[in-house]
């Protein structure tokens, strides 16, 4: 023993991830990491003077808990919004907005949450529904997935464009109704942005409050880490002043986010920053881009029509050439590529661009990711193995496109559903999975998402059972989520030599019922040998 522990858990059932020792009862940290793992009777000779001693109660020890898919400033600027989450009807949405307007200070109203399924019986997205709640001031309503808002007529007068607009996207539109005016419905970022544009904006210090507010809360559900997807430079700062304050109380992967038109050298400029930030909590190593969009506004690029009978397939938000390159060139960098891309088109095509930069820049062990994967086609399954790629899926999505009124499930089609949210099948052909939330569109509670792993039905009958094992659903969240963001070597087990990073849970999920799993609280999470949070 070099010195005594700072800090010693002890009288825990420690489930380490660690293949050569996977449990153990007792661990001691020196400094940010584990200096040893055993049995309880080894214990007490790391203990000095200053060493605190934590007493686990027999509960439940894992790794720290690392989301693969995250949005976090995006999540905390949500916190000050109207939440619409839960809204079961029309009816709800206009109470909630009544209610925030004779309370909420300002001229905007802005919220978020709103589900599909509000306009499953077939009426359109209007404007004038938001009207007969707030006709005096702006409304701005996002949808859960952030991929379709909804805005009243002051809003749309506001931005100027209540008789449609270009967005200069194909891949974004601003809906128009019969009488040329808009409807309301904005698809896509850039539709959405014109509208954006005219809500005032917080201050630098507003979103670092907001950020605070969001770290307390996640180090409450055990997360140790994150794998953000969006980021750029002035985010990258924001995060660098919490880090200097120590308030960066999480691991942070931040990538630079890409989008059709940016100019190339950005992704050499991004590199740049990447080798210079060395601190472990906040890294910047990839970029991040959209292939496509969500199949609830059709926006999701497929590889066959949609199941509406229309011939639409879709739009993808890049040329392939426009792709391959940017792909080529993230990757010459040293860059890991995060793509999101959940219609099997946008699948596909985001292979083609991984094999596109492999036959450039030649093999290496780039770890690309598919971001969602809700759909594939199974011809692609194998291409995920052979060019190295991971599926990083978020749980709780898949529970999005289980209702039979589900937009998901009905414009999918029953063709499609034997390859939807194809966890099992994909782990059984060999593909590296990585599980997440992608707060704030799903709760961000790993410990629901493990819950969807076990208890998820399939599709429809005679559709094949995608749910996976406890262990596999843990290792989503630890040691696959570890390695889908070169941190295995680090991250994502209790071993010594590896940060200590660790959850202690109030139950031991191993013995619990499935259904019984959400009701697991966090007694005490740790990031680099540091209490982030502790419960009574």
């Amino acid at each position: 023993m070099a010195s005594p522990a700072h800090t010693l858990l002890r009288n825990a059932r420690i489930v380490t991830q660690n293949p050569e020792q996977p449990l153990a009862e007792a661990l001691a940290v020196v400094g940010d990491r584990v200096a040893w793992i055993g049995r309880n009777d080894e214990a007490k000779a790391w203990i000095g003077p200053g060493t605190r001693v934590i007493d686990g109660g027999g509960r439940l020890a894992l790794p720290g808990l690392i989301d693969s898919h995250f949005h976090l400033l995006l999540g905390a600027r949500t916190l000050g919004m109207l939440a619409l989450e839960g809204a079961h009807d029309l009816a709800e949405v206009q109470a909630r907005l009544r209610a925030h307007a004779a309370t909420s200070d300002g001229d905007w109203i802005v919220g978020r949450g709103w589900a599909y399924r509000l306009f499953a019986g077939g009426e359109p997205i209007h404007r004038h529904m938001l009207d007969a709640a707030v006709p005096d001031r702006p409304v701005f309503l996002t949808a859960f997935d952030g991929h379709t808002a909804w805005a009243n007529t002051v809003a749309l007068r506001r931005a100027g464009i209540l008789e449609g607009a270009d967005t200069g996207s194909a891949f974004s539109l601003v809906v128009l109704g019969a009488d040329g005016l808009a409807t309301g419905e904005l698809r896509e970022g850039a539709a959405m942005n014109l509208v954006r544009r005219h809500i005032p904006t917080l201050s630098e210090d507003e979103q670092l409050t907001l950020l605070r507010q969001a770290l307390r809360k996640l180090a409450t559900l055990g997360l140790t880490g994150i794998h953000n997807m969006d980021g750029d430079a002035w985010q990258l700062g924001l995060y660098r002043r919490l880090l200097e304050r120590g308030e960066l109380s999480l691991r942070v992967l931040l990538p630079l986010s890409l989008s059709p038109g940016m100019a190339p050298e950005q992704i050499d400029a991004w590199a740049e920053l990447a080798r210079a930030q060395s601190d472990p909590r906040l890294s910047a190593g990839a970029v991040k881009l959209f292939m496509d969009g969500v199949v609830e506004s059709k926006t999701a690029l497929l590889l066959a029509p949609y199941n509406d009978g229309s011939a639409d397939l879709g739009t993808a938000n890049y040329a392939q050439e426009e792709f391959d390159a940017l792909v080529t060139r993230a990757d010459a960098r040293g860059l890991q590529v995060f793509v999101h891309a959940i219609g099997d088109g946008a699948v596909r095509r985001t292979l083609n661009g991984f094999a596109a930069a492999r036959l450039r820049n030649g093999a290496r062990d780039s770890r690309h990711r598919v971001e969602h994967v809700e759909l594939i086609d199974p011809s692609d399954v194998g291409r995920f193995v052979e060019l190295g790629a991971i599926a990083a899926m978020q749980p709780i999505h898949a529970n999005f496109g289980l209702d039979e009124q589900n937009t998901w499930r009905r414009l999918s089609g029953p063709a499609r559903w034997p390859w939807g949210f194809a966890w099992r099948r994909l782990r059984d052909s060999g593909v590296r999975l990585a599980f997440g939330s992608d707060w704030p569109v799903a709760d961000p509670d790993p410990l629901k998402g493990i819950h969807v792993c076990l208890t998820r039905p399939p599709l429809d009958h005679g559709v094949p059972d995608q749910r996976v094992t406890l262990d596999e659903a843990v290792a989503g969240y630890t040691t696959w989520a570890a390695y889908a963001g070169h941190q295995e070597t680090a991250l994502g087990q209790l071993a010594p030599g590896y940060r200590a990073d660790l959850v202690l849970l109030s139950q031991d999920l191993y013995a619990l019922p499935a259904a019984a799993i959400p009701e697991a609280r966090v007694a005490l999470t740790m990031v680099g040998g540091e209490v982030v949070f502790e419960g009574s």
